[in-house]
């Protein structure tokens, strides 16, 4: 929190590299921030460094800026950590919702399975290779069964996701979030009431974010 505080300051784009993070986490921070002048705006996975990446813009409205000057007045010692205005239950899940489902739709379903099923042709490999030409017969048998096993848990874990992002999008829908795609084809959703990103934030795309 003292980090994005600190960031915040130079008025200019934020990108927070997040390890063993969670959603509740992540949306205190994102929800600080709004608090503070500045607007959520993309989650980012980066499976290499196993941590997520998250953008955050400065919002020039005359309101966020209003409400940015109140906050800092009210709370000087925000910058301790601590001393934070409380958020609301409700835009606190409703931001949560808009971060599954951007983190749901980084990749399309093709790109995420074949991620997935790499670690798991690596490890029946491994399998099949620690076994002694005698003994193969019993090696393919176990490499076998791993592999049927682990593309099982691929597929189930990705049809969990499929159903999170459509729980959570119909919720964000019902809330009359607005619906837009950006350049790298997700469909990505903005509060209602709020202008929708421009050049500014949808120039980002997937591998700038996770420079």
């Amino acid at each position: 929190m003292r980090q994005l505080l600190r960031s915040m300051a130079s008025g200019e784009p934020v990108k927070l590299r997040l390890s063993g993070y969670t959603f509740k986490g992540m949306t205190r921070l994102a929800l600080v921030a709004e608090q503070f002048g500045y607007v959520y705006m993309d989650l980012h996975q980066d499976f290499e460094d196993q941590c997520a990446i998250m953008l955050l813009l400065p919002d020039r409205s005359e309101h966020a800026q209003a409400r940015a000057a109140a906050n800092w007045a009210r709370y000087p010692h925000a910058t301790d950590g601590r001393s934070l205005p409380p958020d609301e239950p409700e835009v606190r899940e409703l931001l949560k919702a808009r971060m599954i489902t951007d983190l749901n739709r980084q990749y399309s379903t093709r790109h995420r399975a074949l991620v997935l099923l790499i670690p798991s042709l690596a490890g029946t490999w491994e399998l099949w290779s620690e076994f002694k030409p005698e003994n193969r017969t019993f090696a393919l048998l176990l490499a076998g069964g791993f592999f049927v096993l682990s593309s099982s848990l691929i597929i189930l874990r990705i049809t969990l996701a499929q159903r999170g992002s459509t729980k959570y999008t119909r919720r964000l829908e019902a809330a009359g979030y607005t619906a837009v795609t950006d350049r790298n084809g997700r469909r990505r959703y903005y509060p209602p009431g709020r202008h929708l990103p421009g050049p500014d934030s949808l120039m980002f795309s997937a591998n700038e974010l996770g420079d």
